[in-house]
């Protein structure tokens, strides 16, 4: 299941990573930098969160090569309930 989703502030970010560390198979994020590649990075992973959080916190102070406007949650299994609040309707 893919799903498209919004993260906008550093405790959605953790309440998020929090939620996936609980799914017991792989949860991906991914998206395209500003040339387009794509890029991907497991949700669960604190590295996600520093990623993210950082993002969070310097949004408007400094240009990030990754379009944070458009991220998707990719998982193997339906966890809809789970993250449901955070996916873009």
């Amino acid at each position: 299941m893919k799903y498209e989703i919004e993260l906008t502030t550093a405790q959605d970010v953790q309440e998020f990573t929090r939620i996936v560390q609980g799914v017991d198979v792989d949860v991906r994020l991914s998206g395209k930098d500003e040339h387009g590649s794509p890029w991907e990075l497991s949700a669960k992973s604190m590295l996600c969160v520093l990623l993210l959080g950082g993002h969070i916190q310097h949004r408007h102070r400094m240009s990030q090569n990754i379009d944070w406007n458009t991220i998707y949650c990719e998982c193997e299994k339906d966890i809809y309930p789970l993250i449901q609040k955070f996916i873009k309707e």
